[in-house]
């Protein structure tokens, strides 16, 4: 059924490159007010060199340009806000498809899966994450100032479920589908969306810092993983849950040298083994495919391998 939502509204290829151009248009427009406060703090102070300018850009640490934490993550969150509103737009009036179809085909979006994935995900991160602290509890030191973390927890959740939704609603549905209306098995868009996903992911500070193998194979796996979830679920909505409490676990909670999110968390880790968090990461994912089949009744997984019904 999801995939066979694909064939609604209009399909013709050129839509989908406008959809693409509009979608990076918004998300330029939506640089403009980062790209001032960057500026201006660049511009004004006299300690900020090409060094300095030069660590930002491969580390994305606002703190570099004296600039306040949760001032740079929400200029970085608001990036996401024009491409959303561009590629909605897109949706609706190019494509003429209904933009509540982009997450379910049932009558309403079903809000409780939308939670179960953010909270079950959450609970998920934090068991390993206590597991990673007793066995290596040097490399964690409580940073929280609750002022801060305060105002950090708004972002997360008032503009950060913005991104995630986003790259969700782009990758899982979207492309996904529109992959589906050509290939016949469901393997294909499931792929091709997961190294889309990794390769998206490339630029981040993780990708130098950490190594582009076992960083990539963390992206390609959540891409997978938020992917089969997609199809098992004929949905987006426990997709986007997931997504959200990831990104909202990583800005919120654990923060670790290198990460895309340099924030002011409660916590922080200095040293992180990426091999570890892939395999964190998809062990973590096994298990909440389990509990949601469990959970939501799903068909067997042989529904991955069914050939898309044209």
């Amino acid at each position: 059924m999801y995939f066979k939502q694909a064939k609604d509204g209009e399909n013709e290829w050129w839509m989908y490159l406008v959809t693409v151009l509009l979608l990076l248009f918004g998300y330029g427009v939506g640089q403009l007010p980062l790209l001032w406060v960057q500026s201006y703090a660049i511009e004004n102070r006299s300690d900020i060199g090409t060094a300095e300018v030069d660590r930002f850009a491969q580390t994305l640490d606002f703190s570099i340009l004296h600039i306040d934490n949760n001032l740079g993550i929400l200029l970085m969150f608001t990036i996401f806000i024009g491409a959303t509103l561009f590629f909605l737009l897109a949706v609706k009036f190019i494509h003429k498809k209904s933009l509540k179809g982009l997450i379910t085909h049932n009558y309403r979006i079903n809000w409780t899966k939308v939670f179960f994935g953010l909270v079950v995900w959450l609970a998920l991160l934090s068991i390993f994450e206590l597991i990673l602290y007793f066995v290596s509890p040097e490399t964690y030191y409580l940073k929280a100032n609750w002022d801060k973390v305060f105002i950090l927890l708004l972002i997360c959740i008032i503009v950060l479920p913005i991104q995630t939704t986003l790259e969700e609603l782009f990758f899982r549905s979207y492309v996904m589908k529109g992959i589906g209306l050509i290939a016949r098995s469901k393997w294909i868009p499931l792929i091709i969306t997961s190294i889309l996903f990794g390769l998206v992911h490339s630029s981040n500070p993780e990708i130098s810092k950490y190594g582009i193998v076992p960083m990539q194979l963390y992206y390609i796996s959540a891409g997978l993983l938020l992917g089969v979830i997609t199809i098992m679920d004929d949905g987006l909505e426990l997709a986007i849950g997931v997504h959200a409490a990831t990104n909202i676990y990583g800005a919120l909670f654990v923060c670790y040298d290198g990460s895309v999110l340099q924030t002011d968390s409660i916590w922080h880790v200095t040293d992180i083994n990426a091999w570890v968090m892939a395999v964190i990461f998809i062990v973590s994912g096994i298990i909440f495919l389990l509990l949601s089949k469990k959970i939501f009744d799903w068909a067997a997984w042989s529904k991955l391998t069914e050939k898309i019904k044209k």
